[in-house]
């Protein structure tokens, strides 16, 4: 199921700058996601202090009506914020992370839940894309956050 073994790791504070969009699951229109990624990738040259410049992440989070996606780019700080975008910081935390051919998501909620592990419901999920080839599912590293163990 999984190419990649399931792994606990520690991911320190992590800044980013990007684009977000908000968007409701019963009324969802996917061309907004789509017009977020246009943006990101025709702007993305503006975004200063990059710390990788190979990839981009997509951090996430959702409620029960609302999920909001980002498009950004790890940055070292958080400085010079070009206009229309946004910048933030993420602190420290612990996730399980893996890169799969099925849904990742899946693979690493049945995960949690088989060894009793506490998803962090109120952080954010990180999607860590390769700008060379951005494959979803198979090239793409998930990371969902959970509660300090």
């Amino acid at each position: 199921m999984s190419q990649n073994p399931i792994k606990t790791v520690h991911l320190e504070e992590k800044k980013f700058v990007g684009f977000p969009v908000t968007s409701s699951f019963s009324f969802h229109d996917p061309n907004r996601i789509e017009e977020a990624k246009r943006q990101f990738l025709e702007r993305k040259h503006e975004i200063r202090d990059v710390v990788n410049p190979e990839e981009y992440v997509c951090p996430h989070f959702a409620s029960e009506v609302l999920f909001t996606y980002f498009y950004c780019m790890e940055v070292s700080a958080l400085e010079d914020i070009p206009e229309g975008m946004i910048g933030f910081t993420i602190p420290a935390r612990n996730y399980v992370t893996t890169r799969a051919n099925a849904d990742p998501y899946e693979v690493l909620h049945a995960y949690i839940k088989d060894n009793g592990i506490d998803h962090h419901p109120r952080a954010l999920a990180l999607e860590v894309y390769p700008f060379a080839d951005p494959e979803w599912p198979g090239k793409v590293d998930v990371f969902v956050p959970i509660m300090e163990v």
